[in-house]
């Protein structure tokens, strides 16, 4: 079976994720970062497996993610499917997956999954970081990838 992992990141938390996933599936991967301008375009029908995720920022995932999946739902509807995000606050996963995916995609979805969040001060911008730590509550960089939260989803897609 060859595998798909589609993602879109803002400061790395996401394409951390992603190769942890890839780690842990069988067979062929391949990961495809959709913020990349110069990517090739791939013939999706390939692929036995599909997985798609990205980061919520502003109560949002990446335009990137919306428009691979609106584009692609038809084909998606065919393949064994995985959704996952990234974000700070576990408790709201559920919501935002479902304010992130469409319902067709969601009901459909052998996986689905929360996989941690990084907030690395380093990589932000004043105003991003301002936003992070009063949305937040953190006053430091925090690393929280959860890697057995990607395993599950892993095996549900094995």
């Amino acid at each position: 079976m060859e595998t798909l992992i589609a993602y879109a990141t803002k400061y790395g938390a996401t394409e951390k994720a992603a190769k942890i996933l890839a780690e842990k599936i069988e067979g062929p991967v391949t990961l495809m970062n959709l913020k990349e301008k110069s990517r090739e375009p791939l013939d999706l029908t390939k692929f036995d497996v599909i997985a798609v995720g990205g980061s919520i920022y502003a109560g949002g995932i990446q335009k990137e993610v919306q428009d691979f999946c609106s584009e692609n739902e038809e084909i998606f509807l065919t393949k064994k499917l995985g959704l996952f995000l990234c974000c700070g606050n576990e408790e709201l996963a559920e919501d935002q997956l479902t304010k992130s995916f469409s319902g067709k995609l969601l009901d459909r979805a052998d996986a689905k999954g929360y996989f941690g969040y990084e907030f690395d001060f380093e990589k932000m911008g004043f105003l991003i970081k301002l936003i992070v730590k009063k949305i937040s509550k953190v006053n430091e960089s925090k690393f929280r990838i959860n890697e057995e939260n990607i395993k599950a989803f892993a095996e549900a897609l094995n």
